[in-house]
């Protein structure tokens, strides 16, 4: 169960607001430092939600965007928008909305895969979410039922996984580059081609990340 607190004020920390400005315009609220002892259970949920790498949308029966965090602000801006909808949703959002509402099912998620013309990857999720009465934490929602949408920006998510294996590995920047293009299935000729390099030394790169990787392991011939 969803656990915000929604209030209509734009104090620091009110960030599950009823918002209809969805525009890419809309400015984003930013909050300053306090002591997390200082906040109440409902705001320091709120906090640490707006913290979490995936974006977060919380959507009313018509589509209005109840809650999103700032990663969900974020990506929707990267997203394409049309008035098919009628609504200022990126269009595939409202499309993943549709499918919730139309899908017979209303306990499995749908899951979508999205790729834009630039060729960045999402990830998207939707499902019902119902609060009840029991849900103190929700001021003026209680007993609705919404749809949750995580929006995830595959390649986003790749690069900082990446990132944590070059630290932890001790790769090179070359050898992440590497390492990044085959976790997104490239081939070794288009890795090749990609970093304008030869195939054979792709080959000796991939060689030396595995080894890094796994010291004890023997590797193929």
């Amino acid at each position: 169960m969803l656990t915000h607190n929604c209030k209509s004020d734009r104090r620091p920390y009110s960030l599950p607001t009823y918002a209809r400005d969805v525009s890419p315009a809309a400015g984003f609220i930013t909050a300053p430092a306090i002591g997390f002892t200082d906040l109440p259970s409902s705001m320091l949920l709120s906090v640490l939600v707006d913290t979490i790498p995936k974006g977060l949308l919380v959507l009313s029966i018509d589509r209005t965007i109840v809650y999103w965090n700032q990663t969900a602000k974020r990506l929707c801006q990267t997203l394409p928008s049309s008035q098919r909808y009628q609504t200022t949703l990126p269009t595939v959002i409202a499309e993943l909305w549709k499918q919730v509402v139309e899908a017979e099912s209303d306990t499995e998620p749908v899951v979508l895969e999205y790729q834009t013309s630039d060729d960045r990857s999402f990830r998207l999720t939707a499902c019902w979410l119902t609060t009840s009465a029991g849900d103190h934490l929700i001021a003026g929602f209680s007993n609705q039922t919404y749809i949750l949408v995580t929006l995830e920006d595959r390649d986003e998510v790749l690069q900082q996984d990446i990132q944590a294996e070059q630290k932890k590995f001790h790769l090179t920047n070359r050898e992440a580059e590497v390492w990044l293009l085959l976790k997104r299935e490239y081939s070794y000729q288009a890795i090749a081609t990609t970093l304008h390099i030869s195939l054979n030394t792709v080959k000796t790169h991939i060689r030396n990340i595995h080894a890094k990787r796994h010291p004890y392991q023997s590797l193929p011939a």
